[in-house]
């Protein structure tokens, strides 16, 4: 929808955990529920740009998405997500 230019909130896996887990959703919605709710919520200037913010901290972000390597290491700056304060399931 983004090369088409259309006002769109595409809700893919990451997005999908990233909302519940920080409380945009109700807990039980799915991620068609999750598609329409965002999509009527999010403005639509700011559609595109908290997508792609969403979309690459999940991809990334070991914490959201339990990405850890099979040795233990210490936690550095960039271990740190700065989506922790806002969710107990992250933490």
């Amino acid at each position: 929808m983004f090369n088409l230019q259309k006002d769109d909130f595409p809700v893919d896996t990451h997005v999908f955990e990233i909302a519940k887990a920080i409380g945009w959703v109700p807990p039980v919605a799915d991620r068609n529920k999750t598609y329409l709710h965002l999509n009527h919520r999010i403005p639509k200037e700011l559609k595109f740009d908290l997508n792609c913010l969403l979309y690459t901290h999940g991809k990334l972000c070991r914490k959201c998405t339990k990405k850890s390597g099979s040795q233990q290491r210490k936690e550095t700056h960039e271990d740190s997500c700065p989506l922790l304060n806002y969710c107990d399931k992250l933490s």
